[in-house]
């Protein structure tokens, strides 16, 4: 399945809509960034401590063989590492572990960086200054290592490698680098920066991809496979949990069943396809109703479907339903077999109800279930309201009498 074809009209998927518009600049739109970094947070997270280990022993490894070897900068180079480098390496990697600073786990990971890539670029220019360019390599890896395995996004691993060149160059001067040497080493780091953060590029857009495709999926898996609307499992859950939300809150919750007219009939007249085409159109209509966070619409079976309001007030929850069968009629879908118009239309019924200890979901629901039965019963193409908290009703006559409805 080519997920980047999908039409994210027809799911009203943010990730969906993602993927279609693309994303070059390795940012998403709204709220879907923050949601791709705190997934990136955790990808990166272990990578980052073991990436933190090894850089701790490759530290303590090569201080050891300086020792071993009694090389002329050992003295100076192995303070800085075992009195500076080797500190900042763990500080750094328990602080990425502490909860309360993993919110803010590229900030510290890209100062840490930073900092650690100045303290090793002033030991490169002094192994360098004593004739031993090997330390260069460290800087090297610095920077590979903030590119590749801590995690850095790619925007800012070129921030933060672009400081560590500059710095580089600046200290080299100040220190008294020969400037051929200066410049030598500086055309090395710029080649490995280049090929870290096209490295990074790859990685992020190949992660951002697989974020939004997983995603996606795992919102497929939740949808009706004709409308794009939820299917009816995933309605069974949302509902029941914000209807335990509705009763810590206190707040109420609008329940709207909608019912294509004579639906059986339009698809006896015009053919599967055209009722295939029917449905579609109708969803859209009532996906537009949940606008709102919580908000969800949903194919509850058949031709019938469920927008659930979370928390509305109550004219804007009469006026929802009204919006709809409104929005439907102006599609003019021919029904020449509609008793109702000769127009495809829907009936609506809608309940509110507070969750509480003498008001159950299963009421709500059926309340909501009279309100759409009264509406077909009255005439069909029309909302009926019904106070679930306010009226006792009877249940589950629309499902007994429905199939003689139509």
């Amino acid at each position: 399945m080519d997920l980047q074809r999908l039409d994210p009209d027809n799911y009203g998927s943010a990730f969906a809509e993602q993927l279609k518009r693309g994303f070059r600049g390795l940012r998403f739109n709204g709220l879907l960034e923050k949601e791709f970094r705190d997934f990136y947070v955790a990808q990166n997270l272990p990578r980052a401590r073991l990436s933190g280990l090894i850089a701790l022993i490759i530290v303590l490894a090569v201080t050891c063989i300086d020792l071993l070897l009694g090389a002329s900068t050992g003295g100076m180079l192995n303070t800085l590492r075992l009195g500076v480098l080797c500190p900042l390496l763990v500080v750094l990697g328990v602080g990425i572990s502490v909860p309360a600073v993993q919110r803010y786990y590229t900030e510290v990971l890209a100062v840490g960086v930073t900092i650690i890539g100045m303290v090793v670029t002033y030991m490169a220019q002094l192994g360098a200054l004593a004739g031993s360019s090997y330390v260069l390599a460290g800087l090297v890896l610095v920077l590979l290592y903030g590119c590749l395995f801590l995690g850095l996004l790619f925007n800012i691993a070129v921030t933060v490698t672009g400081i560590i060149i500059a710095a580089h160059f600046v200290t080299g001067i100040l220190v008294g680098l020969p400037f051929d040497q200066l410049y030598y080493s500086t055309a090395i780091l710029g080649g490995a920066a280049v090929v870290g953060s096209i490295s990074t590029y790859n990685l992020e857009y190949a992660l951002r991809t697989n974020f939004l495709e997983t995603r996606l999926l795992n919102e497929l898996a939740e949808r009706d496979g004709m409308t794009g609307l939820y299917n009816r499992r995933i309605f069974d859950d949302y509902v029941e949990r914000l209807w335990r939300q509705s009763r810590r809150e206190h707040t109420a919750v609008a329940i709207i069943f909608v019912d294509i007219d004579f639906f059986k009939v339009y698809n006896d007249l015009y053919g599967h396809q055209a009722g295939d085409d029917c449905l579609k159109r109708v969803a859209k209509c009532i996906a537009r109703g949940a606008k709102r966070p919580f908000d969800f619409a949903a194919r509850y079976g058949g031709e019938e479907f469920v927008l659930v309001l979370y928390g509305p007030p109550e004219e804007y929850a009469r006026t929802v339903p009204e919006q709809i069968r409104c929005d439907v009629l102006e599609l003019a879908i021919p029904h020449a077999g509609s008793q109702a118009a000769k127009h495809v239309t829907v009936s609506v019924g809608l309940a509110m109800a507070t969750a509480d200890t003498n008001r159950s979901l299963v009421g709500a629901i059926q309340a909501a279930d009279e309100a759409l039965y009264q509406a077909k019963r009255e005439g069909r193409n029309r909302v009926v309201f019904k106070d679930s908290d306010a009226s006792d009703v009877e249940t589950g006559n629309f499902r007994v009498i429905q199939r003689d409805l139509g």
